[in-house]
């Protein structure tokens, strides 16, 4: 017989950490799992630990939004160059205009990005961000961005949110999150997107040339149930998208209702309206005021400068346009310090002066009979900029070109 042989202590002591470091581990991961809430999309942008909200003490995400930022513990955004095997983002191509596009049909969000032929690109994000810091929004709406702009409170990143232009050198903040809504036409109670029911969406026509999204959502007013329907129509090369909203009456009564549609958009630099004033085809607007949707059929925010205020034109001179297209004008074009209201007072001139400066459109009160239908249609981007003349320029709109 041979003897037994004796197990060294050091062995023992190796086994006895190896057990107690899994034991540990095992115990950290059922604490994780008892108190993180996973989001885990199909979309996966990277891996974000985030401090929890809404009874969980943290959560673990595969994508990040505006408005998640100042919750972020620690992450990995694949989007990062240091980890570009999992970017499938494209690069441009010299000369050539084309779209790339990512969409996520089910939860009703993604980007575009528009490259020009010099490199330049515009990004327009929708439903990348967070309601009244509570709810996400779900469909075309513009608003948000990818995580690589929106960790932390760096304004400077989050110039590359909403919609944003790439120069080769630097972001340039062209539209923020949109500020709609629809309202009873008789009474208050302001409904945002985030309140409308999302029934899905999907891409109707995709090529690197030319884009069709749509989006459908169902809203009640006052009791009589709506239905709206959203086209987001791009092509490669313009600066600019088409939005075409249909709303239809799905009740048995008739809808009074409103239909808004506008933005604080910090024209140039995120987090800033220090210079921006509104623009019509004739003209600089530095008060408060409404414009006639008969004689205008677009108006801007410019980052100019307001020289009732003082202020010089050393800002970036980017600007931005909403066009109205269609026989559907808006009943209110208008321009304030803050989303929703300007002043009516006749004689007294309100500056432009706010962090919040606002453009606007209103339609309505309308009435909508069961089974009838209303349409609005847009055109939101940004404009050109003549360095002779010191004004911005809108692009033309090629409607009859869109997927």
């Amino acid at each position: 017989m041979h003897p037994l042989k004796k197990i060294p202590a050091k062995n023992n002591r190796s086994r006895k950490m190896i057990a107690r470091a899994l034991m540990g581990m095992g115990v950290l991961a059922l604490f994780m799992v008892a108190t993180t809430h996973f989001d885990i999309t199909s979309q996966v942008k990277g891996i974000f630990l985030l401090k929890g909200k809404k009874g969980s003490l943290f959560e673990l995400k595969d994508d990040l939004y505006l408005g998640d930022g100042s919750r972020l513990i620690s992450g990995v955004d694949f989007g990062d160059p240091r980890f570009s095997f999992f970017s499938r983002m494209h690069r441009h191509k010299p000369g050539e205009a084309y779209l790339y596009y990512e969409w996520n049909r089910s939860d009703g969000s993604g980007f575009v990005r528009n490259f020009m032929p010099g490199g330049e690109q515009l990004l327009t994000c929708f439903a990348r961000y967070e309601e009244n810091e509570s709810e996400y929004v779900h469909g075309l709406f513009v608003g948000g961005g990818l995580p690589a702009g929106v960790q932390g409170d760096d304004a400077v990143k989050m110039a590359e949110t909403g919609m944003a232009y790439f120069d080769g050198k630097r972001w340039y903040h062209v539209w923020c999150s949109v500020n709609e809504a629809i309202t009873p036409g008789d009474s208050g109670g302001t409904i945002l997107p985030s309140r409308w029911k999302f029934l899905g969406s999907k891409v109707l026509k995709e090529s690197d040339k030319g884009l069709a999204i749509m989006s459908s959502h169902a809203v009640d007013v006052a009791g009589v149930p709506l239905r709206m329907d959203r086209y987001a129509y791009f092509r490669a090369g313009d600066p600019y998208f088409i939005l075409s909203v249909v709303i239809r009456n799905i009740g048995g009564d008739t809808a009074s209702f409103v239909y808004c549609y506008g933005d604080d958009p910090w024209v140039g630099d995120f987090g800033s309206s220090a210079g921006n004033v509104g623009w019509v085809k004739d003209g600089t607007i530095n008060f408060e005021q409404s414009v006639d949707p008969y004689k205008y059929d677009f108006a801007g925010m410019y980052d100019y400068g307001n020289s009732v205020l003082g202020k010089g034109h050393h800002y970036t001179m980017t600007a931005n346009f909403i066009e109205w297209l269609g026989s559907n004008r808006p009943d209110l074009v208008f321009f304030s310090n803050a989303p929703g209201s300007f002043s009516r007072n006749e004689g007294m001139d309100v500056p432009l002066a706010s962090n919040e400066r606002f453009i606007g459109l209103q339609w309505g009160p309308h009435e909508l009979k069961p089974g009838r239908s209303e349409s609005f249609t847009l055109a939101v981007g940004m404009a050109g900029y003549d360095p002779k003349t010191g004004f911005p320029v809108k692009p033309e709109i090629k409607l009859k070109d869109v997927p």
